[in-house]
């Protein structure tokens, strides 16, 4: 199975675990400029993560399901995104799986109120080199989905 985990927001950040079991994370960016019409942004994600979905052959999509968000930008890009994961999971007849914030902190650092920092020391003791707290967070999902993948 070809899983795609995803933390949501202006700064996407996602690991991918291909069929041959190597892992692809990084950050997409979806900071509007002034030039972009008000849709640009969702757009931008739309097309995005339909290619990664189709390159990569997707089957399967775990994603942080957060329930409270400090700004209200940060709740409206978050919904507006979950939005498009589910529509485009819907469309390409994708599993989703969502894992509350707590749950993927304390899976990775044995913490659930882990800090930034805390998960990307993490993520670089288990070799990784993340560009940031969101590809971390990342790599904290697609660490957490496997594992349940596992169990099943």
């Amino acid at each position: 199975m070809v899983i795609l985990a995803l933390d949501l927001g202006t700064k996407t950040g996602y690991a991918i675990r291909n069929r041959d079991g190597k892992t692809i994370h990084g950050t997409e960016a979806f900071t509007p400029r002034k030039s972009w019409t008000p849709g640009q942004r969702w757009q931008r994600f739309r097309s995005w993560l339909s290619t990664a979905i189709v390159q990569h052959q997707v089957n399967h999509i775990a994603y942080e399901d957060v329930k409270r968000h400090v700004g209200t930008d940060a709740a409206h890009v978050y919904g507006a995104f979950l939005a498009l994961v589910e529509m485009l999971a819907d469309s390409h007849s994708l599993t989703l799986q969502p894992v509350g914030v707590g749950t993927v902190k304390k899976h990775w650092t044995g913490k659930g109120n882990a800090k930034k920092e805390d998960m990307i020391a993490e993520a670089k003791r288990r070799g990784f080199r993340p560009d940031g707290d969101n590809s971390a967070d990342a790599l904290a999902i697609l660490d957490w989905a496997v594992t349940q993948e596992a169990k099943a």
